[in-house]
């Protein structure tokens, strides 16, 4: 990714552009559904509610990012996960996101591998970050911008141990009639049995959960990918014109 002008011009509001006003107002829930969009989002990635609607944000302007610069913009992982489950609703995003809201096709490419496409695509996700603070005139929210997956083993920790804390305590009632040592003996007994079983099943779901590249019609996106995504991610070529 070479240094370019985007279509908007520095110093201009985005705010008045009117292809930022229609990414802006396009609804991602459907208010019929019993588990909405953002629901299923921040339930599959352990995020709060809070969080999953400025990551939603920042997916929006990223995706403007891609249309206004020549050259495309690369997502961040918070972003990218965004993206992926965007993808996933396909009518929603190709007909009425992508041909009605932005008057292109925006694919998702993954990266082909390999310390030439990291170096390239470390370099296109630095010039992302610079023009986002050309275009919106602040800096990229570092909890949603640089934000890296955490490993399975801490995801485990941080859902696993929170909800086996009251177990263990009506445990401990249960085996008072035992020694103390005999109670904080069945408790780890206990804990370990617990954590071996939710652990194996974390790693079935990591096995049985998948996510690929959209396919459709007539890419008018290039390839791009930024490290920070992870393995597999992409990013989306240049428009330039609404």
């Amino acid at each position: 990714m070479t240094n370019t002008t985007p279509r908007i011009r520095e110093g201009t509001d985005f705010r008045q552009d009117p292809l930022w006003q229609r990414i802006e107002a396009f609804q991602l829930d459907d208010p019929t559904a019993p588990l909405p969009f953002s629901r299923k989002l921040a339930r599959e990635n352990d995020w709060n509610e809070r969080f999953t609607s400025r990551a939603i944000t920042e997916y929006r302007r990223f995706v403007y990012l891609c249309c206004i610069s020549p050259t495309g913009a690369s997502p961040s992982y918070v972003i990218d996960q965004v993206w992926h489950k965007h993808l996933l609703y396909t009518e929603n995003y190709w007909d009425e996101f992508c041909e009605k809201v932005l008057g292109r096709k925006l694919h998702h490419h993954p990266s082909k591998g390999g310390p030439p496409e990291r170096e390239k695509h470390d370099d296109w996700f630095r010039q992302t970050l610079r023009l986002y603070r050309t275009v919106f005139d602040e800096s990229p929210p570092p909890d949603i911008w640089y934000n890296t997956p955490r490993s399975p083993r801490k995801r485990l920790r941080s859902r696993f141990f929170p909800r086996l804390l009251p177990l263990l305590l009506f445990l401990s009632l249960l085996l008072t009639g035992c020694t103390p040592g005999e109670t904080v003996f069945g408790l780890i007994v206990l804990a370990l049995l617990a954590y071996n079983t939710a652990r194996k099943s974390a790693k079935n779901q990591s096995d049985g959960d998948s996510s690929g590249s959209a396919c459709g019609g007539g890419s008018s996106c290039g390839s791009s990918c930024s490290s920070s995504c992870g393995g597999g991610c992409g990013g989306c070529g240049g428009g330039g014109g609404d």
